[in-house]
């Protein structure tokens, strides 16, 4: 009879009886966890309490939100926003005398020598924003490359028009978001009856857009 009992042992031959013994010495392979005891209950504990060791990942993904970069940065004051908010601003200095000296732009816009043809506050910030004037870069119809450029901070400008061609660029009193409007002229018309155009030009939140066209009376 104790033979007969013991017959039993070739139970390991199967495949379910390792997987059941497995658990009994604490490894199981399913889990891919070694449990802390080799009791059965404690196995089926240290499967789901694993995850419990392992779980403090799912309150530190809230962390990172909560102490990101930037997350406390102050507001950007008027100067940094609009046009200035732009990777595209310019580093403009005076480098000449007179009532339109000579300027200095880098990056080089590639129009030649820079004017400061005028210093106006576009945006009512109380800054001495740049019209300039590319002289030597002119067209057949007697415009040249002009250009506005609003105060960012220290030297750096960034254009809110142009460069284009034009035959003058003329702040007005009326406003559009707080910014004056502009008017630019230019020619028109046909080589035997010629025109000038006066385009007034309204800000719409990054550049100056054309608005409106009239022809001037010759």
């Amino acid at each position: 009879m104790g033979q007969g009992t013991g017959g039993t042992a070739h139970a390991p031959g199967t495949s379910a009886s390792p997987s059941t013994t497995a658990q009994g010495t604490g490894g199981s392979s399913n889990s891919g966890v070694t449990p802390a005891t080799g009791t059965k209950g404690n196995a089926s504990t240290g499967n789901t309490t694993a995850p419990g060791t392992g779980g403090n990942p799912s309150p530190a993904s809230t962390t990172p939100p909560a102490t990101a970069p930037g997350a406390g940065s102050p507001a950007p004051t008027a100067s940094a926003s609009g046009p200035c908010a732009r990777d595209e601003t310019f580093r403009i200095t005076t480098v000449g005398k007179g009532t339109r000296p000579a300027l200095q732009v880098e990056p080089d816009p590639g129009h030649g020598k820079a004017l400061r043809a005028a210093e106006v506050d576009l945006d009512g910030r109380g800054q001495q924003d740049l019209y300039v004037v590319f002289p030597t870069d002119a067209g057949s119809d007697g415009a040249t490359v002009q250009a506005l450029y609003v105060h960012c901070s220290g030297d750096r400008y960034a254009p809110v028009w142009g460069p284009e061609y034009t035959l003058e660029l003329k702040p007005l009193d009326t406003r559009t978001q707080g910014w004056r409007d502009v008017v630019h002229r230019e020619k028109g018309g046909t080589l035997d009856a010629p025109t000038t155009k006066r385009v007034t030009m309204r800000f719409q939140g990054d550049t100056y857009q054309d608005a409106s066209t009239e022809t001037e009376k010759p």
